[in-house]
């Protein structure tokens, strides 16, 4: 194989089956979460070409790219700087210690208590620091405090000399359930065995910082309440298909609401955005396509009524589409899954009548009736914030007008070439929603509250070579917006470009297969309540770029080899105005440029 010169080759470990033909040698998906129905499912592997690679591109009888080194390789998610008061007082307690060997069904659960008379705090972050060594798969995890899910994460794939990565994350939107004590659960479903030996060892603390004079006590939400399984064994998270409801009582007197939404998805659905509509899944019998469309959104359902849309991110985790592209520098969101924001308070006239209600979610696909593939993962966490009123009085009021219809516009449409040897698909939808509602609450009076959100998404597939090639190149794009008494309260405009081309098609006659990453983009300008750690008159921008390349050769029992490359450009402007600036770039597993500039 010609290489650059540039570019110089590394001896890697690929698990790849045998290569009769292209169809033959797809390893599975990576088991990394929950059952679908089934305990069955939930260890149950999927074949994509995707995950052709296998965990950690481990090759039977080969060697290690990362084996020559004595130290542990450092995988690093690029993010700026936490803002946290300076020169204060603050303290750092262990949350939890635990090694995720076989795990699944053992999520890692220990008793919380909060600091001992120390509950005034003007931020609370969360390290997490995790190591593993050997071959293992990419893996979901999920952190939870009382039931409500507090952090969504997912693991960088381990090399056989050893991996250690640390992320920080600022949590002070949950102060209220942190003041709480009670149970902490970190669910990481592993296996270990002959063949998948890395076990990730994960260590877990908090750090409150003490309010200062520059720094005041943060607001948070009153009352959280959650949308999980509330299992006091085992995952938190939902499961779609399936049963999503939930029910919550609100409180009488709540003035205003937010729901906080994590969704992902796994298995046949973790790859969503190159699945093909169904009317040409089988355009090319052999490539093994899923179906039911690239677009998704997920719907949150009060009582039966469609109360509300967001959209997911894309999130490629490090085992996906090519592994050394993520080697050491992590996909974007990879060790933080961004969470999606919904007002909920123009429902409160109905949600404080002080009887239950049922909330409901739904991941809205293109299969039959809208439906997906298994499975996607989600929960949500309302952010409630109490009326002042001494004693409490009931919210009313009536919900004026809501516009939201059950499913957007789309447009989707396939393009054989004339030989039938290749093959176009676009899909494209639009939405616009509003919401408009009076609320009175007993210290504030009458207000108009109203919700706004637009929406654009294209997808188009290029196919060729049997379907051992595929280009996508897609784009997801929002606004929403939330007023109370015409002041803007939530705010929420992103941008998800994602181009992405897996080739296979010289894996059956030359052993080789590649990944090119022209663009993969997370661009967001949010706008918070105070309750939700923001500020009403600012935003927070973050501008995240990542590109690159990466290709493997090799055959079973053979050494192979491979080479990758990934660039990232990270831009963030804070709500002070501050802003930060970081260049990286990533060559055959090691960082060979890191320009950081900018706050503190």
């Amino acid at each position: 194989m010609a290489v650059p010169a540039w570019l110089p080759l590394f001896q890697l470990v690929i698990g790849v089956l045998a290569v009769q033909t292209a169809q033959a040698a797809l390893l599975s998906f990576s088991d990394d979460a929950h059952p679908t129905s089934a305990d069955e499912s939930r260890k149950s592997h999927y074949a994509h070409p995707w995950r052709l690679a296998g965990p950690g591109i481990d090759l039977e009888n080969g060697i290690d790219l990362h084996a020559s080194s004595s130290r542990p390789l450092e995988n690093v998610q690029v993010h700026h700087p936490l803002r946290v008061p300076q020169g204060g007082w603050s303290t750092t307690q262990l949350l939890l210690k635990h090694d995720f060997a076989n795990s699944y069904y053992k999520p890692a659960v220990v008793r919380y208590n909060p600091p001992n008379g120390f509950t005034t705090w003007a931020a609370v972050v969360l390290n997490l620091t995790v190591t593993s060594n050997g071959t293992q798969f990419d893996r979901l995890a999920s952190l939870s405090l009382n039931k409500v899910e507090i952090w969504r994460t997912s693991t960088a794939e381990p090399t056989r000399s050893g991996i250690i990565w640390t992320y920080e994350k600022d949590v002070t939107r949950f102060a209220s359930v942190f003041r709480q004590p009670g149970q902490l659960m970190f669910e990481l479903d592993n296996i270990v065995n002959k063949q998948y030996t890395g076990v990730f060892s994960v260590s877990l603390s908090a750090t409150f910082y003490a309010p200062t004079h520059d720094f005041p006590e943060a607001n948070s939400a009153d009352v959280i309440l959650p949308l999980t399984t509330g299992n006091a064994k085992g995952s938190q998270m939902l499961v779609y298909p399936g049963d999503t409801r939930r029910t919550l009582k609100f409180p009488l007197n709540a003035a205003e609401a937010y729901l906080e939404i994590i969704a992902t998805g796994a298995a046949e659905e973790e790859f969503w955005y190159t699945n093909s509509i169904d009317r040409w899944r089988d355009f090319f019998p052999k490539a093994g396509l899923l179906g039911k469309g690239p677009y998704r959104e997920v719907q949150v359902r009060i009582d039966e009524t469609l109360a509300g849309v967001v959209h997911p991110f894309p999130v490629i985790y490090t085992g996906g589409a090519n592994p050394l592209l993520w080697r050491p520098l992590a996909s974007l969101r990879a060790f933080d899954i961004p969470s999606m924001y919904l007002d909920l308070t123009p429902f409160l006239p109905i949600l404080c009548n002080g009887g239950a209600h049922d909330f409901t979610f739904m991941v809205l696909g293109q299969g039959e009736d809208n439906s997906v593939n298994n499975n996607w993962f989600l929960t949500g966490a309302v952010h409630v914030v109490l009326d002042k009123a001494d004693p409490p009085i009931r919210t009313t009021g009536r919900i004026l007008d809501q516009r939201l219809p059950p499913t957007p516009l789309t447009i989707a449409a396939g393009f054989p070439s004339a030989d039938h040897k290749a093959l176009n698909v676009t899909v494209g939808t639009g939405r616009s929603w509003y919401i408009r509602s009076e609320i009175e609450t007993g210290s504030g009076g009458k207000k108009l509250v109203t919700v706004s959100s637009q929406s654009d998404y294209s997808n188009a597939q290029e196919l060729k070579d049997g379907g051992l090639y595929q280009q996508v190149t897609q784009n997801i794009a929002y606004k929403y917006k939330s007023t109370h008494a015409g002041v803007v309260r939530l705010c929420d405009h992103a941008r998800f470009p994602l181009k992405i081309a897996t080739n296979y098609s010289l894996l059956e006659s030359q052993h080789r297969f590649s990944a090119a990453l022209p663009q993969y983009g997370y661009v967001r300008d949010l706008t918070w309540p105070a309750v939700l750690g923001g500020n009403a008159t600012a935003s927070a921008r973050t501008d995240s770029q990542q590109k690159g390349f990466a290709e493997v050769t090799g055959r079973v029992g053979r050494r192979s080899f491979g080479h990758g490359w990934t660039e990232e450009d990270y831009y963030f402007t804070s709500l002070e105005g501050d802003t930060y600036h970081e260049q990286v770039k990533a060559v055959n597993s090691s960082i060979v440029t890191r320009l950081r500039s900018g706050m503190p």
